[in-house]
């Protein structure tokens, strides 16, 4: 496997994680997708950023507390990366799963090799108020 494809198969790792979360099948997959340092950050749908590995292990938290089977769908369009060494970042299309409209998030994605291992040290997806309603939905059904 090539760093490129590397760095790719971190960032799926990362989105099949995503749509674990949602689908009910716990953390543990994103857990293991991420550095845990206290650099790492995240910027989600609801607009609000998370810094160090606390913060943004908090926030997916609270995806997992919402996720059930009839959530499952999400996919991902338009994948690329771009390497520069052991630092690499993709841009894609999220769209998300039909709880949530099947809404079309921008994301950027940033994983970094430590030890030769490729891992998230930043996500980030548009704000949208359609997902931030879906979600608020979601969390009171749960």
């Amino acid at each position: 496997m090539t760093d490129d494809e590397a760095a790719l198969a971190a960032v799926r790792a990362f989105y099949s994680a995503l749509e674990g979360l949602l689908t009910g099948k716990g953390a543990g997959a994103m857990r293991e997708a991420w550095h845990h340092t206290d650099k790492v950050t995240a910027g989600h749908p609801l607009g609000h950023w998370s810094y160090g590995w606390d913060e943004v292990e908090a926030t997916w938290a609270t995806f997992e507390a919402i996720g059930r089977p009839e959530m499952a769908g999400s996919e991902i369009l338009d994948l690329r990366v771009m390497r520069y060494g052991d630092v690499a970042y993709t841009t894609c299309v999220f769209v998300a799963a039909p709880f949530a409209n099947r809404t079309r998030l921008n994301c950027t994605n940033v994983v970094h090799r430590a030890d030769g291992v490729w891992k998230v040290v930043h996500h980030h997806a548009d704000k949208s108020p359609g997902v931030e309603v879906a979600l608020e939905k979601a969390i009171s059904e749960a």
